[in-house]
């Protein structure tokens, strides 16, 4: 089941709710303050007391911003999502490239969007948060894992219509890129101290073991 989080308003930009005026809103400081926090702590370490110390404000002002803890730990992982929805929207295949070439830039742009700073503090909070606040996991699943299987999904059509590979059920193949490209990154969803271990693997590595892996034609890797 979903996990459902009532939030009155989730925006992020800096002039939130009238302060255009000010060099920094309080939304601001409070936001970027969560975000300072959140990288060394739990949802169940997450308090907005300390919040309003790390920021500079009262009680009162973050409390005015946002209704609860959960309010405001959503707000500063969904900042951190939307960087991420920029950079997936940049992963486009060239079909008239060679089928190692596409999958090399694939491999190569999946592994720096997960080693980004933001999918980093992400998949930490995940990590640690999985259980105690399920939202992280969904939201995960729903801006990052999802998308990347989808846009091999996508791609695996296009060649089967492009007559590279043969038909076949491309599901399970996304599934197999993508947990590759997640273990390169040391990303299992459960193990926090995995997320800093260097990549295991290079994507030219991974776009060559996948390849062996994909039905394809006689003529698919011709230059």
């Amino acid at each position: 089941m979903a996990t459902r989080v009532q939030t009155r308003n989730l925006k992020t930009d800096a002039n939130a709710e009238g302060s255009a005026w000010r060099p920094a809103s309080s939304r601001r400081m409070i936001l970027d303050a969560a975000r300072r926090k959140l990288r060394a702590e739990s949802f169940n370490e997450f308090a907005m007391e300390a919040v309003a110390a790390e920021a500079g404000v009262s009680r009162r002002t973050v409390y005015n911003q946002f209704a609860n803890r959960e309010e405001l730990y959503c707000a500063s992982r969904l900042e951190l999502f939307e960087k991420i929805d920029l950079a997936m929207a940049e992963i486009k295949f060239d079909l008239d490239q060679p089928v190692e070439k596409m999958l090399r830039r694939f491999c190569k742009a999946g592994i720096a969007i997960l080693l980004s700073p933001e999918s980093f503090e992400l998949r930490a909070s995940r990590a640690r948060d999985r259980r105690a606040f399920r939202w992280i996991e969904e939201q995960y699943d729903h801006r990052i894992d999802e998308p990347l299987r989808l846009k091999i999904e996508h791609f695996l059509q296009s060649l089967m219509l492009k007559g590279d590979i043969e038909n076949t059920d491309p599901a399970p193949l996304a599934d197999s890129l993508l947990m590759a490209i997640n273990a390169c990154v040391g990303d299992d969803g459960q193990a926090e101290t995995n997320l800093k271990q260097p990549p295991v693997f290079t994507a030219g590595e991974i776009a060559d073991i996948y390849l062996k892996r994909l039905p394809l034609k006689d003529h698919a890797l011709a230059g």
